[in-house]
Parts: structure tokens; C-alpha cells; sequence
């Protein structure tokens, strides 16, 4: 990458005025990189007291957005400082997301404590007109040195890629959702997503892996094209939607992450990389039923059998290449039969 300076110019804005630009989208808070919104309402409160009591908070990062050649009208986006920002609009247009324990809300303040939040001052660092490459970079250095993002977001802003791509659509059909083993705090950290792309990762591996080792290999491997997008998709929601209609019992063990992360791979393996037909759902939901038992009875007697170790593995080592392994070989001769 050509050198060139991108440490920006910093300058003071009011609340006031970011405000107004948030309130006419000439301000874009979260473009396709940046972190979705992880605060909840106590970490909200607390920044908002930080304003409330005039104490500074650290700068947030622009860079030049698209301009709309119609309506004569630039944008900027946000590179550092989402959450912020966004805490901020939703203080002043009383959004009913945020819940408030501790401050008033903002139409409750008197007008001098109006004045005083609307004309605080914000050191923005408006780094200029960028190239995706350096947006990138520079979201990467700073988050990777302040904020520790997790694995997933870093590779969400570092790569918009078929890969990565086909797992979003993956999640869009809100099919992973309505299985319910992700808590809504994972998901805001996109626990969902990298769920899904360790998940096809497996699958075109053939095989299982240790944590989310060889995720980024191949979302940079098919960044650029990936022929087997259409045909991982439509098996994907073809199996979701069928380990949806099984109707297990709300309780089951196999919605437990660790299982259905199993479940979802080793249907899969039989579906995608052996182009073989769904089974009845009402067999292998009898199966499914009678192993969860044979592991919990297993588990209750204290029998070291492979059942047990299965069990284990549920709640221990659970993104282990060995527990995967165990738990994947388990149930693949339950269910061979079927397929």
C-alpha cells in the first residue's frame, strides 16, 4: 500500500452539531466494517453521565463518506466510535432502547443542562478521503490495539468477501436464530456469524478443527470468488429448516451450541458432501431422543463409556478439535443408517 499520511486533522464538534448530521444521515454510523452495537444500557448510562458531568471522553475517528451528486450533499462514516455516537442520538431523540436508571432523560434535564450536553465538545479525528484498504487498516490498528474486538469482527471488517458473505445470508434466514442457542449478547458480537462460518469452514474441510483456527484461511481463500456458495447455502437453510421442524423438547441437549454445532455438521457432511437426502423427521428425532438419554443415563451413573465422554464434551472442551470429534463420530454412527 502506498504510504500517505492518515493520522487526519482533529478538530472540536458539538454534540449539537453531530447530532444534527447523525439526524440527516450525513453522518454513517455503522458502515459494512465496523462493529455491531455491543453496549447495553449500564455501559449507555455511564458514558452519558461522563457527558453530563463535562468530563472528556477519547476521540471518535470520521472518514470521508460517498457525496450524492443530486442532492449536493457529502457524507461521513464512522470509523471509531459508534456506540457512542449512537448513545448520543438515541439520549436526544428519547429512544425507547434506552433504558435509564440513574440520569434523567434528556427532556427531563432543565434548559441549562440542555445547553451544556448539546455544546459539549468532541474531538473528532477526521482522517479524509481513504481507500477501503486503509479504512480497513486503520479500523484493524485500533481496535486491535484498544477495544479487543473478537476474532469475527475484525475478519467482518477485513474481508467482505463471497465467503463471508454467503454466512450473512446464511443468517438473514433468521433460520440459526430460531433455534435459540445463541444469547442475544453473542449475536450483538456476532457470535452468530462466526458460528455459521466455522460451521461451512468444517464442512468444506471435510473434517473438524480446533477453535476457529482455519477460518480465516478460507474466508481470504474464497474472498474473491467462491463456486460452492449456492449449493452450501441452499443446504444450509435445507438443514436448519429441517433440525428446526424436528420439534425436540425445549430442553433437549441438542440445543445446546456444542450439540447443535454437531447436529448441523454431521447432517450436513451427508447432505453437502455426499449429496445425500434428508431422512425422515420423525426417525431421527426418535434417535436423537434415545442417545440424549443413554448420555444423561450414562452421566447419572458415573459409566465411563463413550456416552459419558460425549456428555463431557458438551460442557468442556467443547470447540476442541478432539471434543468436535468425539462427539461427531458419536453421532454419525447413530444416524449412518439413515442416510
Amino acid at each position: 500500500m502506498q504510504q500517505s499520511n492518515t493520522t487526519g486533522i482533529a478538530t472540536n464538534k458539538k454534540i449539537v452539531e453531530l447530532y444534527q448530521d447523525m439526524n440527516e444521515n450525513k453522518l454513517i454510523l455503522q458502515p459494512s466494517f465496523q462493529r455491531k452495537l455491543v453496549w447495553n444500557n449500564k455501559h449507555k448510562e455511564n458514558f452519558l453521565q461522563t457527558i453530563l458531568g463535562q468530563y472528556p471522553f477519547p476521540e471518535v475517528y470520521f472518514a470521508d463518506g460517498n457525496i450524492d451528486t443530486e442532492n449536493i450533499q457529502s457524507t461521513k462514516q464512522v470509523i471509531d466510535g459508534q456506540q457512542r455516537l449512537s448513545t448520543i442520538y438515541q439520549y436526544i431523540s428519547d429512544n425507547d432502547d434506552l433504558v435509564l436508571k440513574n440520569i434523567k432523560k434528556f427532556k427531563n434535564l432543565s434548559q441549562i443542562e440542555k445547553e451544556l450536553f448539546l455544546n459539549y465538545t468532541v474531538v473528532v479525528r477526521d482522517l479524509g478521503k481513504l481507500s477501503d484498504i486503509q479504512i480497513k487498516e486503520i479500523f484493524s490498528r485500533i481496535n486491535s490495539v484498544n477495544y479487543a474486538l473478537n476474532a469475527m469482527e475484525i475478519n467482518n471488517a477485513l474481508y467482505e468477501g463471497e465467503f463471508i458473505t454467503t454466512g450473512k445470508e446464511i443468517i438473514k434466514t433468521k433460520l440459526l436464530e430460531k433455534l435459540d442457542v445463541l444469547s442475544d449478547s453473542e449475536i450483538s458480537r456476532m457470535k452468530d456469524l462466526e458460528f455459521i462460518i466455522i460451521l461451512m469452514t468444517t464442512i468444506e474441510i471435510g473434517g473438524y478443527f480446533n477453535s476457529n483456527r482455519e477460518i480465516e484461511s478460507y474466508i481470504k481463500k474464497f474472498e474473491d470468488e467462491y463456486p460452492n456458495k449456492d449449493k452450501i447455502k441452499k443446504c444450509f437453510i435445507s438443514v436448519l429448516t429441517f433440525i428446526n421442524n424436528l420439534n425436540l423438547p425445549i430442553d433437549s441437549l441438542w440445543y445446546r451450541k456444542s450439540s447443535i454445532f454437531t447436529l448441523i455438521s454431521e447432517i450436513m457432511f451427508q447432505i453437502y458432501r455426499h449429496d445425500k437426502c434428508l431422512p425422515d423427521t420423525n426417525i431421527i428425532c426418535d434417535i436423537l431422543i434415545t442417545l440424549e438419554k443413554k448420555i444423561l443415563q450414562s452421566k447419572s451413573n458415573g459409566t465411563m463409556d463413550k456416552y459419558y465422554e460425549f456428555y463431557n464434551y458438551i460442557y468442556q472442551g467443547t470447540s476442541s478439535r478432539k471434543g468436535r470429534n468425539v462427539r461427531g463420530e458419536i453421532l454419525r454412527e447413530e444416524i449412518k443408517q439413515l442416510f
